[in-house]
């Protein structure tokens, strides 16, 4: 039986909401709903958590059903995800992907940040 890779992009691609210069407007088919709904995959405020059971943060480039990690994500708070850790572990995601590379653009500290910013960046009609 062989072990399948954790797929990820090799940095955040350009509508990453980890990103301090993205807006809610630029990521596509963007729903405030659905993004709150990801702060399970995340720490706490107290830097606690996830658990176990958690879904992983999956890019929003990627498709239902052949979903990848958000390299965004990842690279913030994945080391602190049980199963990201698990993946770690068995070789399936090398470990520098928990780490932004030199030539990333800055990216958010926690989900509450990337959660204030989406919200102060909706488009008018979103409420």
């Amino acid at each position: 039986m062989s072990i399948q890779p954790l797929p990820t992009l090799p940095q955040p691609c350009p509508s990453c909401p980890w990103r301090v210069s993205t807006a809610a407007t630029d990521i596509p088919h963007f729903d405030i709903e659905l993004a709150e709904d990801l702060a399970e995959c995340c720490p706490d405020e107290d830097g606690h958590g996830p658990d176990l059971d958690a879904s992983m943060f999956a890019c929003h480039q990627s498709r239902p059903g052949g979903e990848f990690a958000c390299a965004g994500w990842l690279a913030v708070v994945g080391h602190k995800h049980p199963l990201v850790r698990l993946a770690v572990r068995d070789k399936r995601l090398p470990a520098t992907a928990l780490l932004p590379g030199r030539d990333w653009p800055p990216l958010h500290a926690t989900y509450p940040e990337v959660i204030d910013k989406l919200h102060a960046t909706l488009p008018a009609d979103a409420d």
